[in-house]
């Protein structure tokens, strides 16, 4: 089964929430866009300080949020449907993220300005506090949506690629007994009536179940394999109606290697001389 991929990791039998770092980096960015828009509506409520002062601030204290919670909830066994910690581990994660974030942020942020925020006024720490969880809850959110939505999108996609395959092998099964009973059933009259072309039809015949039993072993296969089971369902088909049957079949040499699913061309082909060419006495 083929590994899901998710929104920041990868999702598999081989390795379950394996980090994709490259998703990892776009999640910051989407972070760092947050504490821009952050510390832009600080600086509009408190226009008398530098615009840098905001967002040292904002980039400093959500970057720590960002990183306790996107390496945290790989760490407490996150659950397969949503990526992130189930019940109450979520919940005390996004806190143990905000507090941190600001404890830590406004730490860092303090060291790179020189100067200590922990002898502001109560109202103001708590209006900081009150920043804080405000962003730090709607980024938590947004990301811990998001990434319900991929998995969900993910999984939704292997579901449809597994019901692809399992119409393709039903098709498969209804296809080659229909064909085999036919190819039996003139086979037995050759055999009496034509044993030359009896052994041809049952060296054609051989040679298309070769085929068909090596192509079920993978789900898909060349091209130019495809082709070649093509050519002995025809040969086939060519010994049993004779003359009324005429084919030409031209595979560009390009496109001789290309991946296709197993058994794609054929019930078109079986199709197109059951209902085209065998209610007419001329053939085609």
């Amino acid at each position: 089964m083929r590994d899901i991929e998710v929104d920041g990791e990868v999702d598999g039998p081989d390795g379950a929430n394996r980090i994709d770092f490259m998703r990892l980096a776009n999640h910051y960015l989407k972070a760092l866009a947050l504490c821009l828009a952050v510390s832009a509506l600080l600086y509009l409520f408190t226009p008398s300080q530098p615009y840098q002062v905001p967002l040292v601030y904002s980039v400093c204290i959500g970057t720590v949020t960002w990183a306790i919670v996107e390496f945290g909830r790989h760490l407490l066994d996150p659950s397969p449907e949503s990526g992130w910690p189930a019940g109450m581990r979520g919940l005390w994660l996004v806190l143990a993220a905000i507090a941190g974030g600001y404890l830590l942020g406004t730490t860092a942020a303090d060291a790179w300005f020189g100067w200590s925020s922990w002898h502001r006024d109560l109202l103001e720490q708590r209006s900081s506090w009150l920043v804080s969880l405000l962003a730090g809850g709607a980024g938590c959110y947004y990301f811990y949506n998001r990434s319900q939505q991929s998995r969900l999108h993910g999984k939704i996609e292997q579901a449809q690629r597994l019901a692809a395959e399992a119409q393709l092998k039903l098709l498969q099964a209804q296809l080659e007994p229909h064909m085999l009973f036919n190819t039996l059933a003139n086979l037995r009259v050759l055999i009496g009536a034509d044993p030359a072309r009896a052994q041809q039809m049952l060296d054609h015949l051989i040679d298309y179940l070769r085929a068909t039993l090596a192509a079920s072993r993978a789900p898909e296969h060349a091209l130019s394999a495809e082709f070649e089971r093509l050519r002995d369902y025809l040969e086939l088909m060519a010994v049993r109606m004779g003359p009324r049957l005429a084919y030409t079949l031209e595979l560009p040499p390009e496109l001789a290697g290309e991946p296709v699913p197993t058994l794609l061309l054929q019930p078109l082909v079986e199709n197109s001389i059951r209902h085209g060419l065998e209610p007419k006495v001329e053939g085609g």
